[in-house]
């Protein structure tokens, strides 16, 4: 009977109370008044809990990213963490003033690096700042109280990690604090970083839910899910490390700048959190578009107002004047394509507004409002035309970058040989989503119903992160991190409702408001009890009176359908539905208005009685003490889901902590079994460490790209080039030449480097990585491998494990092998043993017969390359002995490149070959 015709109205009692919810009787005042205080205690307690839950899990953030440090002690991981940490410590002891401006000759040798201008220096200016602060408070001991209340709080907590409760806090006897060195900040940031992402990530649950109890569960998630784990445990000082939580820092402030009309102001704030964000990582672009494409997606939906034009014009105009300052962004925000569309929606706002200024000014009509809106939009693209034909031509607009280009392609290549060999950029596969996001993937969809209902700004905003980060790690599996943030929030968002769902009505029962029906539903319920009964059948009469009283009755009911028209004719249709939180009036002629007038027709489209039926209904759910007792059964059944969901809670804790406890291996110490037993391998390190202590300071080591990074930054000397790949030239002649004949390669080597270092003993060595060299070295010098191979099948092994010709001649595989396979061995004339590690991982070689003239060439600044005189900018150039190599080079067509026109390499010709065959 609540969804049809019921011959019973609405009772006039009830629409009262409806209409005014505060109108009680002197007992139900009496009851509320006994209630209030026991309602505060238990919200109290209730809050209490919660702010509990989310410190702990903060703590917890930081706690599983200790594995590390407590296994390893204070060793940055990995590659480019040890570039990011000797940047670092540059700043540190130079400034930032001359960090900017810090060329450095120790890396890409004899080019070198400008380093200031060619990184993000988030991550630095947090160490250098952390220090600055550190260095400024005096060292301090502070002995704890020694009294009864320490002493349970030890014996508690001692108990419950007993009992399996392991990410509990110690307490010390003292607090004892000391500055700490760089090395140790910058291992230390990522399980602080990892700590503040996780609270920003329960703050965005908060603001797409407005629940508390989302927000905890979020920051829970957020805490241990391996996709964040994976950039962000002890020693791992990543870009990544830092950039999570200005992600989520920067979404949440977006979306509680949109909050309502009069939220603008928040807006300030998250420009200046997307300063930081450009600041910590290249990744900036897509918070920049997810931001832009929802700001647009707000005007489909009806939902622009001056306060949501205030928040994103702020946004974008501090966001992009900060970003513009950051030497490695420069003016790419106003030329590059893949910032050109949160450009354009800045500037479709200025128009709306300006719209919308007429509109008011001029007090236009609808259709009026509609005609010049359309006129000011054609106007608007007019000139965007023009200026664009214009500014083409000139080679103002960037093109996308090989690796945002390979995002929005089919296939699994770039066309880059350096692009396609780094794992990383390879596709997620539905193991490595099963690994780093877990159990919370399995709720991510029930998390997106739960928002298909409430349809909140904030849940677009959250569906939109979903589509797009489930594209993009799709395409490159090093994006999963980018899941973590919106896993974490669409299973918090659907665990939270279920808490809520639990909790609301005992709140209701101890006096909270309930549902209060808005005016159009009162409209109905009025409607619904001003509607006659249907006319009693009475027997036929012929007499005057049966003609009058069918007379009166028909009378009756044309008033009443009069009255109804009036009413209809006094406000338009689309108006009856109240305003929302985030709406601040009634724009008409847009979507705001197609949007109400389908809503308000579906609603429209009941029969009166139904209409009154379902507002009685909702209204009744929140008072009822029937529904309230259903509700509490209801709310027991979700107890119990929520403890038969134990064990699967702690298997995926328990995977938390197993992928956490994998990726606390620095790389250049690790685990390893020997003999049966498990022993720490630290060949790497010692390695390093031996050519930091036994060759010459300005001695120049060459290795491959990968160790460029760790030979700076733990054996301190000059590299040939490290993991960046901003020239894919100098690279490349580094791959060919450990990738050509040892004595061709010693006749380039000799006029380079002093030492020679390889990483041997399999698991990932050099002969692994070996192809890709040769790959990459025949991308600019086509006679490596010749444009008749483009993936160098010359160079590789044989099924059978042996090399082919070409490999096994090669300086690379015979330094590797050296003296370990039959017949293999360096020419002795040419390059020397020094040393080999414990457990031969890591070979030194030194370089024989060095070209002096050549090294003190490179070294006299009279032969670099500045870009006015005195200026720092000065680049080294390749020794005269090395030009006829140099020559040989031929520019690969990076598409990185804005306004040079290279030459596309074999490889990158068969690789679009390839792909136009797919796609036809």
């Amino acid at each position: 009977t609540l969804f049809v015709s019921s011959p019973s109205a609405p009772s006039s009692d009830f629409v009262a109370g409806c209409r005014d919810p505060g109108g009680e009787t002197g007992g139900m005042k009496a009851v509320n008044a006994a209630l209030f205080p026991v309602r505060m205690l238990v919200k109290l307690f209730v809050v209490s809990v919660q702010l509990f839950l989310m410190a702990w899990a903060m703590y917890v953030a930081y706690d599983i990213r200790m594995y590390p440090i407590q296994d390893f002690g204070m060793v940055i991981h990995e590659f480019d963490p040890w570039f990011n940490y000797r940047a670092a410590e540059y700043m540190a002891e130079h400034g930032i003033e001359k960090f900017w401006k810090w060329y450095d000759y120790k890396s890409w040798y004899p080019i070198g690096r400008p380093i200031g201008t060619t990184i993000y220096p988030g991550m630095q200016m947090t160490a250098y700042g952390i220090r600055e602060a550190m260095i400024r408070i005096p060292p301090t001991k502070q002995p704890l109280p020694k009294n009864n209340l320490m002493k349970y709080l030890r014996s508690t907590i001692s108990s419950l990690k007993s009992m399996g409760y392991s990410s509990l806090p110690t307490i010390p006897k003292a607090i004892d604090y000391a500055p700490m060195s760089v090395n140790d900040i910058c291992c230390m940031i990522p399980p602080w970083f990892g700590a503040v992402a996780s609270m920003f990530t329960g703050l965005l649950a908060h603001e797409i839910t407005q629940s508390m109890n989302s927000a905890v569960i979020a920051t829970g998630i957020m805490a241990i899910i391996p996709a964040h784990l994976m950039r962000s445990v002890g020693g791992e000082f990543d870009n990544e490390c830092v950039a999570m939580a200005a992600i989520a820092s920067t979404f949440w402030l977006w979306l509680r700048s949109i909050r309502t009309p009069s939220s603008w102001p928040w807006g300030v704030l998250t420009g200046f959190s997307y300063i930081y964000m450009v600041l910590s990582w290249g990744g900036y672009i897509f918070v920049l578009n997810m931001i832009g494409v929802h700001a647009l997606m707000l005007v489909g939906l009806g939902r622009f107002n001056s306060g949501v034009h205030k928040a994103y014009t702020l946004f974008f105009i501090i966001g992009t004047y900060g970003a513009i300052q950051i030497p490695v962004v420069g003016w790419q925000p106003l030329r590059s394509l893949e910032q050109m569309g949160p450009l354009l929606v800045f500037l479709g706002y200025q128009v709306l507004a300006f719209c919308d200024f007429m509109r008011r000014r001029r007090k236009m009509e609808k259709m009026e409002f509609v005609k010049f809106r359309i006129f000011t939009f054609a106007v608007f693209l007019a000139i965007l035309l023009g200026v664009a034909i214009l500014l083409y031509p000139t080679g103002y607009f960037g093109p996308l970058s090989a690796r945002i280009r390979g995002l929005f392609v089919k296939h699994t290549k770039t066309g880059n040989p350096l692009v396609d060999s780094v794992a990383e950029h390879q596709p997620a596969s539905a193991g490595i989503y099963k690994n780093y996001l877990n159990l919370p993937l399995d709720y991510g969809m029930h998390g997106a119903a739960v928002c298909l209902w409430t349809r909140s700004s904030g849940c677009w905003f959250a569906a939109l992160y979903g589509a797009v980060a489930i594209h993009f790690s799709g395409k490159m599996s090093r994006l999963v991190l980018i899941c973590a943030p919106i896993c974490t929030v669409g299973c918090a968002i659907f665990l939270g409702f279920l808490v809520d769902l639990a909790l609301e009505p005992i709140f209701l029962l101890l006096g909270k408001k309930g549902y209060q029906p808005n005016e159009m539903e009162l409209a109905a319920l009025e409607a619904a009890e001003e509607e006659p009964e249907p006319p009693k059948v009475e027997p036929k009469s012929k007499g005057k009176d049966s003609g009058k009283a069918k007379k009166g009755a028909a009378e009756k009911t044309s008033g009443t359908k009069d009255k109804k028209k009036k009413a209809n004719s006094d406000a338009e249709e689309w108006k009856k539905e109240p305003l929302a939180p985030y709406e601040e009036e009634y724009r008409p002629g847009g979507a705001m208005e197609l949007l109400r007038s389908m809503r308000c027709f579906a609603w429209g489209s009941l029969p009166t009685p139904v209409q009154a039926n379902i507002v009685k209904f909702r209204t009744k759910w929140d008072s009822s003490l029937m529904f309230l007792g259903l509700r509490l059964g209801l709310a027991l059944l979700i107890l119990m889901w929520f403890m038969n969901q134990q064990q699967v809670v702690t298997t995926f804790v328990s995977h938390c902590h197993q992928v956490a406890r994998s990726l606390a291996n620095p790389k250049v110490v690790t685990w390893a079994r020997e003999g049966g037993k498990i022993v720490k391998m630290d060949d790497y390190l010692k390695g390093y460490q031996w050519v930091d202590k036994n060759t010459p300071e300005d001695a120049r080591v060459i290795a491959w790209w990968d160790y460029g990074y760790q030979i700076t930054g733990i054996a301190r000397r000059t590299s040939i080039a490290d993991g960046n790949t901003w020239n894919h030239e100098h690279i490349a002649t580094l791959g060919r030449t450990l990738t050509s004949s040892e004595k061709k390669a010693h006749n380039t080597i000799r006029h380079w480097a002093d030492y020679l270092l390889v990483w041997a003993g399999g698991g990932g060595d050099d002969l692994g990585k070996s192809p890709h060299l040769a790959r990459i070295g025949n991308s600019v010098f086509p006679d490596h491998c010749g444009d008749d191979d483009p993936r160098c099948t010359k160079f590789g092994f044989y099924q059978d494990r042996t090399p082919t010709p070409m490999m096994a001649k090669s300086l690379l595989y015979k330094a590797v092998m050296h003296n370990l396979a039959p017949g293999v061995k360096l020419n002795s004339s040419l390059f020397q043993e020094v040393h080999t590690t414990k457990r031969g991982k890591m070979r030194v070689y030194k370089v024989m017969n060095v070209s002096q003239e050549s090294k003190d060439w490179i070294a006299d600044p009279k032969n670099r390359v500045c870009d006015a005189p005195g200026s720092w900018y000065c680049v080294g150039q390749y020794p005269p002995a090395l030009e006829k190599l140099i020559a040989k080079r031929k520019n690969f067509a990076q598409v990185e490149d804005f306004n040079r026109q290279g030459q596309k390499s074999a490889y990158t010709r068969m690789i679009e070959e390839e792909r136009k065959k797919r796609e036809l």
